[in-house]
């Protein structure tokens, strides 16, 4: 009895204590800006952990741009899923085509990206 209670209690302890992982690390433009003008794009990298708290550390790139400040993401515990959004403002008349990646400081470092187009034709 004494030896299954140190079991659970060390399997709890164990759960609660282990750190945040990423599984996976995804980036789409659910909205593209094709053939509208004068736009905001959300570029949206969606990451999957293992289910454990704990904080990401983040920062966007773009093509063409510097890069961005690093940011944090608080995933609570049980949380599978987070959302990191970039907005996008694209204007004027002309095309593009540029390119939005994520880069993961924290827990472990990873990147994902997608291409993000932009045409605008004089009316």
């Amino acid at each position: 009895m004494t030896l299954a209670l140190i079991v659970v209690a060390g399997l709890y302890v164990w759960q609660r204590l282990s750190p945040l992982e990423l599984e996976g690390v995804t980036v789409a433009v659910p909205r593209p800006a094709v053939s509208r003008c004068d736009v905001t794009v959300d570029v949206v990298a969606t990451v999957r952990t293992n289910g454990r708290g704990g904080v990401i550390r983040y920062q966007w790139f773009r093509s063409d741009a510097p890069p961005g400040a690093v940011l944090t993401e608080r995933v609570g515990r049980g949380q599978r899923v987070a959302t990191l959004t970039l907005r996008w403002t694209f204007s004027g008349v002309g095309s593009t085509s540029e390119t939005a990646t994520v880069n993961i400081v924290e827990p472990a470092p990873v990147s994902s990206g997608t291409a993000v187009s932009y045409r605008c034709r004089a009316s």
